[in-house]
């Protein structure tokens, strides 16, 4: 009995520790993949999708990290803590190698965090796969072709389309169409259309007064081959339509986000004079658009369809009718596209001013705007534009995802009101987008009284000087004719006048006292010739020695070297001009006695 209990105890602790081995190992994470296509005929680029999914009541201890298959962590995964309960996903490219294809499997991991039995952190990696299944490339294709209409009037748009369905296994590329030159000279183009996927081209062409012919060629590689396909001839009619369709978008909307609505217009004119019945109105992509419309003579009718923009497409409508005499036509509209657009792509844009102040004391008044612009979409947006009154203030060349961007302007406001800014920027489908800031209310107000103030205290101000004004004499007479009146310059030129006469006059009476002088020394000159001794004859060339020297003659006396005196040493007075005439008299009043005596010492005959 005792072994019994014993043995049923271990059974028992075996059983609970097998409970808590399991409960440790269970994996809170779990993993789902998918793959865009997982068959190949070559190696190509796909989408995988993967989500990792807290399972767990709890928390995870760590962090999860997602790995592609070369073992590089996926950056656009992050390091997330996934909460009790949370999922992680993510979206991305991957290319198929050949060495994948080999094993037939693609094979992403990722690294976690769990509490081990210790209660111990534990990084555990794990490996998650999808089967790859590889074919041999066996291309296969549908293409058609569509003419709206069968029969046109002059002018009027025809269009043939041409899609390739390709239904193989295997990606198809360098895609051309040719077509008859009557519709056109250029030959059109597609790069790929992958496995399961289609395409589409469609040629337009103005109706003259001639039938068309339409004959398609069509070319495409798969693999290492060449395919070409023919599509045989068709004659498009020309003839007079009654009944003619047009197509158009109300607001002339090109596109929309995804789930957006847009309605479809199309107007049926009936030219004739006989009503059209039971008009029938299909499209490719709706079917069945309208049926059982009358048109009557002569008049319009416009009938409208709402659609949802799921994807970019592309409407055409043919009309088929019957006229009163039971003879039918068939026409068509022109093709209208709707463009779809992601809602992450959406232009989104924010805008607020402020100003530095609220009043002006004159205007116009200068103001300092700030203004800051924020990109909310995730698409980057280009040439942002930033107007007010009708001015572009500014324009910021790229606006990234969430930025937001400020800057500043002194502008002048020219009357009181409320001012606003705007920004303009073009979406996906080159339409115009506006969005409007808050406005900003500006007023004149009177400028405030300033609080007088103590004087400085500075120099006194120099006297102004007033000018003095001079009454004319009483005997002025103006000038005559020919004469300038003396004043400013005149009175100039009589004082520059004054000034050369008075050397002038100086010099006059300086000369007439020399000339004086002179006469006086002229008549002293004589005076003293008459007192002058004749004593006997003399020898002139023979001096006797008893006889005093005689002084030489003022011409010997001249011609020996001596220094001259100078006027005004000592023993010596100066000479005067008078004087020197004086002497220059006397002189030759000696040389002409001196002759005389000569003369009258020569022995006179009879004596």
């Amino acid at each position: 009995m005792r072994c019994r209990l014993l043995l049923l105890l271990l059974v028992v602790a075996v059983v609970l520790t097998g409970f808590g081995i399991a409960y440790a190992e269970v994996d809170p994470l779990k993993v789902e993949m998918k793959l865009s296509t997982n068959r190949f005929t070559e190696p190509k680029e796909i989408t995988v999708s993967i989500s990792i999914i807290n399972t767990g009541e709890s928390d995870m201890p760590g962090t999860v990290t997602l790995y592609y298959p070369n073992g590089k962590p996926v950056e656009e995964f992050g390091s997330p803590v996934l909460s009790a309960g949370a999922t992680k996903s993510w979206t991305g490219k991957w290319k198929v190698t050949q060495a994948q294809l080999d094993a037939g499997k693609l094979k992403f991991a990722v690294e976690y965090y769990v509490v081990g039995d210790d209660d111990q952190l534990m990084l555990k990696h794990k490996s998650f796969s999808l089967k790859l299944i590889v074919e041999d490339a066996q291309p296969a294709t549908v293409i058609t072709r569509q003419i709206q209409p069968t029969t046109a009037g002059k002018d009027q748009i025809v269009t043939i389309t041409y899609e390739i369905a390709n239904t193989g296994t295997v990606d198809i590329t360098n895609v051309r169409i040719k077509e008859n030159s009557q519709i056109s000279k250029k030959t059109a183009t597609i790069d790929v259309v992958r496995a399961g996927e289609k395409e589409s081209y469609s040629f337009e062409v103005k109706m003259g007064t001639k039938d068309l012919t339409s004959t398609g060629e069509i070319q495409y590689k798969a693999g290492d081959k060449e395919y070409t396909e023919i599509k045989e001839a068709e004659t498009i009619k020309y003839g007079e339509v009654k009944l003619s369709a047009d197509l158009s978008v109300e607001g002339n909307k090109k596109g929309g986000v995804v789930g957006d609505t847009a309605q479809l217009n199309l107007t049926l004119t009936n030219g004739g004079t006989l009503a059209f019945e039971g008009v029938t109105v299909t499209d490719p992509t709706l079917g069945e658009v309208f049926r059982d419309v009358s048109v009557p003579a002569g008049e319009k009718v416009t009938l409208t369809r709402e659609v949802t923009i799921e994807t970019t497409t592309d409407y055409q409508f043919s009309v088929t009718a019957k006229d009163e005499t039971g003879m039918q036509i068939d026409t068509a509209t022109k093709r209208v596209t709707i463009t779809a657009i992601d809602p992450n792509q959406v232009v989104d844009l924010t805008i607020q001013a402020e100003a530095d102040r609220s009043e002006v004391y004159e205007l116009p008044g200068a103001v300092v705007f700030k203004v800051s612009v924020t990109n909310n979409s995730e698409a980057e947006m280009t040439n942002v534009a930033i107007r007010t009154s009708g001015y572009t203030i500014n324009t910021f060349p790229k606006l990234a995802p969430h930025e937001t961007r400020t800057f500043e302007r002194e502008l002048y406001v020219s009357m009181k009101g409320t001012y606003q800014f705007t920004a303009q920027v073009k979406d996906q489908l080159g339409a115009t987008k506006t969005f409007e800031s808050n406005g900003i209310r500006i007023v004149k107000a009177t400028a405030p009284t300033p609080v007088p103030t103590d004087a400085p205290r500075s120099a006194p101000a120099k006297p102004v000087v007033q000018p003095t004004l001079t009454p004319l004499p009483a005997d002025y007479m103006p000038p005559t004719e020919g004469e300038e009146e003396t004043g400013g310059n005149g009175q100039i030129l009589r004082a520059l006048g004054f000034g050369l006469l008075v050397p002038v006059l100086v010099g006059g009476v300086l000369t007439l006292i020399g000339l004086i002088n002179r006469i006086r020394a002229g008549a002293a000159s004589r005076a003293a010739l008459d007192h002058l001794q004749i004593n006997g004859t003399r020898d002139y060339e023979q001096i006797s020695e008893d006889e005093p020297e005689q002084e030489q003659p003022a011409e010997e006396q001249e011609a020996q070297p001596q220094a001259p005196p100078q006027p005004g040493e000592a023993g010596e007075p100066a000479k005067t001009e008078a004087a020197d005439d004086f002497e220059l008299a006397v002189e030759a009043a000696l040389r002409r006695r001196q002759h005389s005596i000569a003369v009258d010492d020569k022995p006179r005959q009879g004596t």
